[in-house]
């Protein structure tokens, strides 16, 4: 009870914006059974909600939290700074346990009125059962850092290692933005991509299936593509960063990395050059979290994981660009990985097998133009694309024109544009939009959309093919076909299946479609505890010097039910005002009953006459 009583006396003296961040931060929701603050009190001390909140607190943070468990009773914020010293902790230590115990009072760990500290009693529960499950002892929690462990690396050897996954991964990136613009990928309810989609990717991408579960967190870290209800797709800003030349996606990638480490860490991850990286952040975050557990393990591992793809680090060593990275020199970095990648390209060789080879990485704007028209078939410095029918058709139907195409190609080849491919050109355009599909205009037995063309032909044989078979085409005149589907969900059916189709609106132009399927980051909405502040607040209505009833009868009603002992002040006939050390025993008839500890005898009080209650320790 002497908890719930000394907590609910600070938490009422809170801020509405001090009480709101304190719920939130402890992740207290609205609760028609939090009447007042007592209730919120007993909510905040539940075993379960301490030790979580406690997972949370860095080695500074329990090393004052413990000491303060030890010194049992309350006690001056400089009594504390002494007693850690006199554990041989140090000044520095003590003073950052200064700051960790004002930070465990935001978080209502402990109690801090008036430059004292109020120990716990729960909290003192909770942290003994810890150190019986890994906590060290407060003398040990005033430990140094750990030193970084040496490793054998050559520092030449790091930074081209390191910038060949710089490359790797922000050529992955790009093409997972493009492939999820093509088709969303499912995240599964119990985390992680579906393995169908896992494995597009992969192949997509070129890289080892198990990095693209990494990849596409730094992706979503950049805010590069986000969660669309239970599917990722790309973002704009994501589409605009695929414009960006290769050293400025990486820098993209890599700061958002960098942003998501708290900033009193940076300092100490940027270790020696000869230093086991992934060593020494796992040891550090052991020691700054001692409590952590799986889920600060899994937190280092995602950071480790997209260092060493990001080219942070190769070999388990930091590189050049990381460190700069890390101590917030972006602009050097971007100068270290720069040296490394392979230089870009604007020009390309076209074959006279339709092929396309890029003697390197070619640069972003012309690429992404060139894989309208080309399929890509290898992916490396030197990039293999091929032209088809199909890649040529689907250009037209982005809104590109013959003439576009050739002077496109034109410019881009160093080898001119050979004979076959301009005649593959000409034909496809030739034939294009040979079938057409519209909105059907009436609800005629449900028709959303037709088919139309001049050659029947064509339309019978989509009528038989098995891969259309779900669009449920049917004749309904000469050059005509139906679906109960929608144009755009026909139209891109056809294109799919490599069928010359085009796409017009009721007056029979000629419409550009598209299925870019677009996300929106949204930031995870904070509960909304408007209402149980208010209901705190409603629950009191005096001053905490001058409390009313209903706040004493509750304070009182808490001291009877744990049968603690509290100080009781009595105003006396004549102005008078005396301090009783009680432990209630009941309430009823407006009065207070008890037994006076000092004098070892029952008394009543009526409740009329009391004029606070406060913990009998304190």
């Amino acid at each position: 009870m002497t908890d719930a009583l000394l907590l609910a006396t600070q938490l009422r003296s809170l801020s509405d914006d001090e009480l709101t961040a304190l719920l939130r931060t402890r992740g207290i929701t609205d609760d028609s059974r939090l009447n007042d603050y007592f209730d919120l009190a007993e909510r905040l001390l539940e075993r379960q909600r301490i030790d979580r909140a406690l997972r949370t607190c860095d080695r500074r943070m329990l090393l004052a939290l413990s000491a303060a468990s030890e010194q049992r009773i309350s006690h001056t914020l400089d009594e504390l700074t002494s007693y850690i010293e006199s554990l041989g902790a140090g000044t520095e230590a003590a003073e950052a346990a200064r700051d960790g115990i004002a930070r465990a009072g935001r978080l209502a760990l402990v109690v801090i009125d008036d430059h004292r500290v109020h120990p716990l009693d729960a909290v003192s529960a909770a942290l003994d059962e810890l150190r019986n499950r890994g906590l060290p002892p407060t003398k040990a929690l005033a430990d140094h850092p750990p030193t970084a462990l040496g490793a054998v690396g050559e520092s030449d050897r790091v930074d081209a290692a390191a910038g060949e996954r710089a490359f790797t991964t922000t050529t992955a990136a790009g093409e997972i933005v493009t492939e999820l613009l093509r088709a969303p990928a499912k995240e599964l309810g119990r985390g992680g991509l579906a393995l169908p989609d896992s494995r597009r990717l992969a192949s997509a991408t070129g890289v080892d299936f198990d990095a693209i579960a990494t990849v596409l967190t730094a992706l979503a870290a950049a805010e590069f593509v986000a969660l669309d209800g239970r599917h990722w797709a790309p973002t704009q800003a994501g589409l605009d960063w695929l414009a960006l030349p290769t050293v400025d996606r990486w820098l993209r990638l890599a700061t958002a990395w960098v942003e998501a480490i708290p900033d009193d860490a940076r300092p100490l991850l940027t270790t020696r050059r000869d230093a086991r990286w992934a060593h020494s952040v796992r040891t550090f975050a052991t020691w700054l979290y001692p409590v952590g557990g799986d889920a600060l393990n899994a937190r280092v591992d995602s950071l480790i994981a997209q260092a060493d793809v990001l080219g942070v680090i190769a070999n388990d060593t930091l590189s050049q660009a990381g460190r700069e990275l890390l101590v917030g020199t972006a602009d050097a970095a971007a100068k270290f990985v720069r040296a490394t990648l392979p230089q870009e390209v604007s020009q390309v060789y076209v074959q006279d097998d339709l092929s396309v080879i890029s003697p390197g990485p070619l640069s972003p704007s012309r690429d992404a133009r060139l894989r309208l028209m080309a399929d890509i078939e290898s992916r490396s410095q030197a990039t293999t694309y091929r032209f088809s029918r199909s890649s040529i058709d689907r250009a037209l139907s982005a809104g590109d024109d013959e003439a576009g195409i050739v002077a496109f190609l034109t410019d881009l080849s160093l080898t001119g544009i050979p004979q076959p491919l301009r005649y593959l050109i000409s034909d496809v355009a030739a034939h294009h939009g040979l079938l057409r599909v519209r909105e059907s205009s009436g609800d005629r037995h449900a028709v959303r959309s037709s088919i139309r063309s001049i050659d029947d032909d064509l339309l019978e044989t989509l009528t038989v093919d098995q891969n259309l078979a779900s669009l449920a085409l049917h004749r309904t005149a000469p050059g005509l076909l139906e679906s109960r589907f929608s144009r755009d969900l026909v139209f891109w059916a056809l294109q799919d299946a490599r069928y010359p189709v085009s796409a017009e609106d009721e007056n029979g132009r000629l419409i550009r479609v598209t299925r870019h399927h677009i996300a929106h980051v949204t930031a995870e909405p904070e509960p909304n505890v408007t209402e149980l502040v208010t209901r705190l607040r409603t629950s009191v209505k005096g001053t905490s010097a001058h409390p009313d009833d209903a706040w004493l009868v509750r304070q009182l009603e808490l001291a009877v039910r744990s049968k603690a002992t509290v100080v009781v002040s009595v105003a006396m006939p004549g102005g008078k005002t005396i301090d009783l050390s009680l432990e209630p025993t009941g309430i009823g008839g407006g009065r207070l009953r008890g037994r006076d500890s000092t004098a070892d005898v029952e008394r009543t009080l009526p409740l009329s006459s009391i004029i606070s209650v406060s913990r009998a320790d304190l």
